[in-house]
């Protein structure tokens, strides 16, 4: 399935010149920020795909902060939503929302979806490889519509922030389907998802961006589905495979970021920062971090949040809460995030904090070589 936005352009034309170059003008680091991923960034995206049933769209989804649901997989806003208003950004909008407003940013994230286009294929998603495709779409047209202004395109692109949250389903997905690890060890799983992730990054990088935010995999083998579906204990297989996929990540950044000129990512440790929330709950203010918040049954996992609960049927303290539904965290969770992905020192945020990254104090960078491949 192929869902594209031909008409993109026509949408963004006005605003686009007027509000990114006036923010340039007034030394704004950041004039946007783009998100692609999975549901752990999903603003909505799959709530435009015809079709899908892999949604946020019901009650009490965004019942603390937005007091409806947007399609968010959470009671709230995401880590890119509170990282957005630190930069003095809005919600980066679905891409496929129809009269947004997308020169201030743009969200490309599909819930469910994967590095893999086999992750999910049933699903009626966008893998990533479409979500990459939607932007160089998006950064082709700009530079057609406006040669005369190709300059000042391609600094908007550079300027901006690119947000990645993904590999948490691939691994998911296999570590629960006995065929898969039958083909496939787990070791060559992992080095198919790196290298598919270093294609991406490089696709992204030469359709203009320069500035990453890269999310490792959280422990998500200690969620409530997982707890639910293993006699209330973490899998141990999905979370050695996110600490295997997380250790290569960091290389593969590294890599990347030595051959690509003027390339610099920052990667935020999730996983050691929510496993310590799991395993030190009460240090945090959570009192509950293995069940979830919305849903009922063994960890309340066993029947899913709003789609076959009654829609009432959630805690009465969302932040006393790590995981929302049987999968995904709270708003609180997401917010801990950004206050570290902003300001928080390298044991939480490599190798420099965004906080660093957008005052270009080091936008050239920790990871930035002389050498260029283009």
């Amino acid at each position: 399935m192929a869902i594209m936005k031909s008409s993109v352009v026509n949408i963004l034309v006005g605003l686009w010149m007027i509000g990114c170059f006036v923010a340039a003008e007034k030394g704004v680091h950041v004039p946007a920020m783009f998100v692609l991923g999975d549901s752990l960034g999903d603003a909505g995206t799959n709530n435009y795909i015809p079709h899908c049933d892999v949604r946020a769209n019901l009650t009490p989804y965004g019942v603390t902060f937005f007091h409806y649901p947007t399609g968010r997989f959470t009671n709230g806003r995401t880590t890119f939503d509170f990282l957005a208003t630190y930069l003095g950004l809005p919600f980066s909008p679905p891409y496929l929302e129809p009269n947004a407003n997308f020169s201030r940013g743009i969200n490309f994230a599909s819930s469910d979806c994967g590095l893999l286009d086999s992750t999910a294929a049933d699903a009626n998603i966008l893998p990533m490889g479409q979500q990459v495709a939607q932007f160089e779409n998006f950064s082709l047209s700009l530079m057609k519509t406006y040669p005369s202004g190709a300059a000042q395109a391609k600094s908007y692109l550079s300027k901006s922030l690119y947000c990645i949250t993904i590999g948490t389903n691939d691994i998911g997905d296999y570590v629960l389907n006995e065929t898969s690890q039958n083909i496939t060890t787990p070791q060559q799983f992992v080095t198919l998802l790196l290298s598919t992730f270093d294609q991406y990054i490089t696709r992204l990088y030469r359709a203009g961006a320069r500035k990453f935010l890269v999310m490792n995999i959280p422990p998500l083998g200690c969620d409530p589905y997982f707890r639910f579906t293993n006699n209330g204990e973490c899998s141990e297989a999905a979370n050695k495979l996110y600490v295997e996929y997380n250790t290569g990540l960091k290389s593969h950044v590294a890599h990347l970021s030595q051959k690509l000129s003027r390339l610099t990512i920052i990667t935020h440790k999730a996983y050691d920062y929510l496993w310590d929330m799991i395993q030190n709950g009460e240090a945090y203010g959570f009192t509950d971090t293995k069940s979830a918040c919305c849903g009922s049954g063994s960890f309340n996992a066993e029947v899913l949040c709003g789609r076959t609960t009654p829609q009432n049927l959630f805690c009465n303290d969302t932040n006393a809460y790590v995981f929302w539904d049987r999968v995904h965290p709270t708003e609180k969770v997401y917010d801990l995030f950004a206050q570290q992905i902003w300001s928080g020192n390298s044991s939480v945020i490599y190798p420099f904090n965004l906080s660093t990254l957008v005052s270009g104090k080091k936008a050239s960078g920790f990871y930035l070589s002389t050498n260029s491949v283009f």
